[in-house]
């Protein structure tokens, strides 16, 4: 199940890891690379909201402990996975408005709508603490159960990381195309991975609580 939940999870954290800052200059600001100068406006904004996502991303990695000592590991990746989701459908909601209110290659798009955009790329500084952090505690609790030492576990673990990652590579930009171009196919994709595993997580692992250290006489 922590296998299945990290593809899920990781299937949806590659298009937004792959196209964040080119669905920020294309979507947000309808510009093209090397054509004018919106498309470097919009990469400008996109990368001052990776900012803004790590350092959520440090604020719920000092949380995290006491999130999972209160709710349990799984609850807390299943619903952090859960959060992702909804950022990126509300990432394909913003660039269906842009497109729709007409401002695309005529000005600079509304400041609602930065802000909107800014704002989700924030909030999934959360999720993604969680995702680098949870699941290796997972595989790490488990193994002695399993007799299974702590490289290979973690090596396991990886594939689960890098086989998604090779697909979402190779199989987004043709996705994209089936659908007219533009980022928000493989975004919905990523959504529904995103959903997917937060309800496997939360139903089909066992809320493991950290337990507090026990001190030393």
């Amino acid at each position: 199940m922590i296998l299945l939940v990290t593809a899920l999870t990781w299937i949806g954290w590659f298009p937004f890891i792959l196209f964040d800052t080119d669905w920020m200059g294309r979507e947000i600001y309808g510009g093209e690379p090397n054509q004018g100068g919106a498309y470097s406006a919009g990469v400008s904004m996109g990368a001052l909201g990776l900012m803004l996502n790590s350092v959520f991303l440090g604020i719920t990695s000092v949380l995290m402990e006491k999130l999972c000592r209160k709710w349990g590991a799984g609850f807390v990746w299943g619903v952090s996975n859960i959060i992702m989701a909804v950022c990126f459908l509300a990432m394909i909601v913003t660039s269906f408005v842009a497109y729709h209110i007409g401002y695309i290659g005529h000005e600079q798009p509304p400041a609602g709508i930065v802000i909107a955009a800014v704002l989700i790329f924030t909030i999934l500084g959360i999720p993604l603490a969680i995702t680098y952090s949870v699941p290796y505690a997972l595989i790490s609790i488990r193994i002695e159960s399993l007799g299974l030492g702590q490289g290979l576990s973690l090596g396991v673990l990886n594939l689960a990381i890098v086989i998604p990652q090779v697909i979402v590579s190779v199989g987004s930009g043709p996705w994209d195309q089936l659908f007219g171009g533009g980022n928000s196919p493989a975004l919905a994709v990523g959504a529904a991975a995103g959903f997917i595993g937060g309800i496997v997580a939360i139903l089909a692992i066992p809320r493991t609580r950290i337990q507090k250290p026990i001190p030393l006489p």
